[in-house]
């Protein structure tokens, strides 16, 4: 009795289960964001400056929108490493000035915005930049 209890049991886990993410797999992808890539963006009143950028990205689906994740990282040269994002990093230039710099992102299906925001909003776009983006 206790053997046809235990194989009902495992009959009826295995058909309960609803496997929402056989349409999710491991994929990697790397970006590069050039200076002249970068989109500058300003609130009303022309303050507030951040930049944007936009990658295409019909690896994020609905079904990973919805059931998977999205993950990003900041690509460095120098160490070669990867940095999750979003990342803030302190700045000193010769002349002593002093800044923070942001680096976050969204995304939604179909696509992924990178942000970068300097705290004395600077009027230079940044340089270029290198992601990965991990889809599961």
């Amino acid at each position: 009795m206790k053997k046809i209890l235990l194989l009902f049991l495992i009959a009826l886990l295995i058909i309960s289960c609803d496997d929402k993410s056989k349409d999710i797999q491991l994929k990697n992808v790397d970006l590069i964001a050039t200076s002249n890539d970068w989109v500058v963006n300003v609130d009303q009143d022309g303050l507030n400056r951040f930049y944007s950028c936009h990658f295409s990205m019909p690896e994020i689906s609905s079904g990973v929108f919805n059931n998977g994740l999205v993950t990003a990282y900041i690509v460095l040269d120098n160490p070669i490493a990867q940095e999750n994002l979003p990342i803030v990093r302190h700045f000193e230039n010769t002349s002593g000035n002093l800044w923070t710099q942001s680096i976050d992102f969204d995304y939604s299906i179909g696509g992924i915005n990178i942000y970068v925001t300097n705290s004395d909003f600077a009027v230079d776009p940044p340089a270029t930049l290198k992601f990965r983006v991990v889809i599961l």
